[in-house]
């Protein structure tokens, strides 16, 4: 009897400090950064929607979430996206666990298991909700190239399963605002975040063959947010 009242307190609690503390990473990208959102209407206001983005900092979750749901979601907040961290980088201790878990984190450690061990999980709140996911599986070691560093088949897998509507979504300047091994932001750069239309998977879904449906979903959605990723470079390139 306990449980609903549990998870309607979880919830209640990650709605406040959602709220809390977004603003404060708003003046972040808006006023102590300069970021420019392109397109960000394409973004489907509903459940079961997958975010697929470039990977370059620790910090792209927060830039591509405010970017595209803030403040709208706050009316919607079942909305609000999940996000996969790294354990290691974030839950380092029970309080950083506990706010991390408010901010809709689920973790993962990568090369346990861990993701296909939530699968389940994560595609039952991906119904309820949207999810934000790094097909990179890592961040990009050379993130000036404009060109994906690494490509993993698990963002394919859960859509498949869940027949989710998949958003590519390119990010270009947070590589300048936290790079690789810095511990304190930059100020006065400017970020690129740029919507691309939902990509069409509804022949891919269709297909009876699994295996083959998800490496056409992959090779799809690599190829999608590739050109993505050139666009959003070329626009961060052109800083007029």
């Amino acid at each position: 009897m306990f449980r609903p009242l549990t998870l309607w307190l979880t919830g209640l609690g990650s709605y406040i400090w959602i709220a809390a503390t977004t603003p404060i990473f708003w003046v972040f990208m808006y006023v102590l950064n300069k970021t420019v959102v392109v397109n960000r209407q394409l973004l489907p206001r509903q459940p079961n929607v997958l975010i697929i983005s470039n990977h370059l900092t620790m910090i792209d979750s927060w830039f591509i979430g405010v970017a595209l749901f803030w403040p709208w979601v706050l009316l919607r907040p079942a909305l609000v996206p999940w996000h996969v961290p790294e354990r290691k980088n974030f839950f380092k201790n029970k309080l950083l666990a506990l706010l991390f878990r408010f901010w809709k984190c689920m973790p993962i450690t990568r090369g346990s298991g861990d993701f296909l061990a939530k699968l389940t999980q994560l595609g039952a709140e991906l119904k309820k909700s949207s999810l934000i996911i790094f097909p990179e599986g890592t961040r990009n070691r050379n993130p000036k190239s404009g060109q994906l560093y690494a490509w993993r088949g698990g963002p394919a897998l859960i859509a498949h399963r869940n027949q989710a509507t998949v958003v590519p979504v390119a990010i270009r300047g947070t590589e300048d605002v936290l790079p690789i091994g810095s511990v304190w932001p930059k100020f006065g750069q400017r970020i690129v975040v740029v919507v691309g239309e939902p990509i069409e998977v509804a022949d891919i879904y269709v297909n009876s063959n699994e295996q083959q449906a998800r490496d056409a979903l992959s090779a799809r959605m690599k190829e999608t947010l590739q050109r993505l990723l050139t666009k959003a470079t070329a626009l961060y390139e052109n800083k007029t």
